[in-house]
């Protein structure tokens, strides 16, 4: 992962009273966490809980599954699926953000900070997911190696939700230039991967994998238009 963001995401805090009160409290403070405070005035709720149930539509998960996100950070999309009767687990290279994690989610059955390209394969899960992680990595060699590492954690599914789009990539950077004061010098060092979904259909073809491509339907984020997703499945 890159150095940069490592540190970025290791000085974000919980507010006084975050972690109290009800669940929906609670949700949208482990996203505040997560990242999505800083663009146009948040996401609503009923935002955040259609694209849980698409995301839990796409990696046939019910009542009883198990998953595991690379990626958790405050546990925000772990905590929903726990609310739904699924077993979770999870990893994060922010420890800061993962202690915060096991104290929302007691009951994962592992929760450990640690690079994404090498997950603990031991125990395996229904469904193994990335979301918003893949413009953090290195390259494309690294992100190769962490998919590896996911099939070889799941006996189903993989996600990859929100990746960028790398046939979107200048009008992302164009897009953030007009609604981010001096884009170009506060975003310095802090670089992206964009992906073609070539990369992700050799990957698929190399493992014998069934692809589909959903477009990032999430109302009021901004990067939506820019980004995919990308569900594998094993035939």
């Amino acid at each position: 992962m890159q150095d940069a963001w490592r540190a970025i995401w290791n000085r974000r805090k919980a507010v006084t009273g975050g972690l109290d009160g009800d669940w929906k409290h609670v949700f949208l403070e482990l996203k505040r966490l997560n990242g999505y405070d800083v663009m146009e005035g948040g996401i609503s709720l009923d935002a955040w809980l259609e694209l849980d149930a698409e995301i839990q539509h796409r990696l046939h998960l019910t009542h009883g599954g198990r998953a595991f996100e690379v990626g958790c950070g405050a546990g925000a999309n772990l905590y929903l699926l726990q609310r739904a009767g699924i077993t979770v687990g999870g990893t994060d290279y922010a420890e800061g953000l993962v202690a915060i994690a096991r104290a929302v989610l007691p009951n994962a059955t592992e929760l450990y900070a640690g690079e994404a390209d090498a997950i603990d394969t031991t125990q395996k899960y229904d469904a193994v997911y990335a979301n918003s992680l893949l413009h953090y990595l290195t390259d494309n060699a690294y992100t190769e190696q962490l998919m590896e590492r996911m099939l070889e954690k799941t006996t189903g599914a993989i996600g990859l939700i929100d990746v960028h789009d790398r046939d979107k990539e200048e009008e992302f950077h164009a897009y953030r230039r007009t609604v981010i004061p001096d884009y170009d010098e506060r975003y310095k060092g802090l670089s992206n991967l964009f992906f073609p979904r070539s990369f992700f259909e050799d990957f698929a073809r190399a493992h014998d994998l069934h692809i589909v491509f959903t477009p990032m339907q999430l109302r009021g984020y901004w990067n939506a238009p820019f980004n995919f997703n990308v569900f594998l499945y094993r035939r």
